[in-house]
């Protein structure tokens, strides 16, 4: 899933969403159409992998909330019942449920050289970002006797943005260091992403799709075990509700199961 999802505007009257054209929604919905069929062909290139046993479909939905603090801060609180899987070694598998919470801050830095975007939606508007934060997961179901999982994670991330480019598609990058305690064995996992979107409007309504690609470096195995490919779409549903659904293949050379194929559905909350 995506994660970080804009900031409303505070400011009445202004579209959130920079690329704004009087277009029907039809004409919209066909032009994102035709600008994102060879990213998703992509995706799907991966998605349609031969079948195995070690393959599991999913649905992990999250509620996200943004409080603005400042201008050039917010807190975003989030909590996601995460996918179940499969535990090898038991008859016919034992399914596992896991959630977590988690409090985090954000600070945009100071676009000076750029003072045109020091209002409005600053996770769109400016190019450069960070994320501090903290994380509670444990195992939830009929494992959680026998086989309790509990991690502590602190989170930071590094977050920048281009401008719109050609076709006014935007590029996204973003490096995650997640320092993990894990049923009291600490561990440190660093993750690359790159997205691609563009920002359309309807009505004011802002509708942003999104391709992006993710890898992940754990310090248990030294090594990149894991890879995760997405594609989705954030609507607006009004000034205070988002909602971003979104289709993962994830793939991890250390886990069980190795491949996931999931439908995420994230509700966001703005204040």
């Amino acid at each position: 899933m995506a994660e970080g999802g804009a900031l409303l505007r505070r400011y009445t009257g202004l579209n959130p969403y920079r690329g704004f054209e009087s277009l029907s929604l039809r004409q919209i919905l066909l032009r994102a159409a035709a600008q994102w069929t060879r990213a998703a062909a992509a995706l799907l290139a991966f998605v349609a992998l031969p079948a195995v046993a070690d393959t599991s479909s999913q649905f992990w939905p999250e509620l996200d909330g943004y409080f603005s603090l400042s201008e050039r801060t917010r807190l975003f609180l989030m909590a996601t019942a995460s996918h179940a899987e499969q535990v090898q070694g038991q008859s016919g598998g034992v399914s596992r449920q896991d959630m977590q919470v988690g409090v985090h801050l954000d600070v945009t830095l100071a676009p000076t050289f750029r003072p045109d975007l020091a209002k409005g939606d600053w996770q769109r508007n400016r190019y450069l970002w960070m994320r501090i934060g903290y994380r509670y997961g444990r195992s939830l179901g009929d494992l959680e006797a026998s086989d309790p999982y509990r991690e502590h994670r602190g989170i930071f991330e590094l977050t920048g943005r281009t401008p719109p480019l050609a076709g006014g598609l935007e590029y996204v990058s973003r490096f995650r260091w997640d320092a993990r305690d894990v049923n009291d064995v600490d561990s440190n996992r660093y993750r690359l992403r790159l997205q691609i979107e563009k920002s359309l409007s309807h009505e004011g309504r802002g509708v942003v799709p999104f391709v992006n690609a993710e890898a992940f470096y754990d310090t248990r195995y030294d090594a990149w075990i894991r890879e995760r490919y997405q594609a989705g779409v954030e609507i607006q549903l009004n000034p205070s509700w988002r909602l971003e659904p979104a289709l993962t293949y994830q793939s991890d050379s250390r886990a069980t199961p190795a491949r996931i194929n999931a439908l995420g559905l994230t509700l966001k909350y703005f204040h």
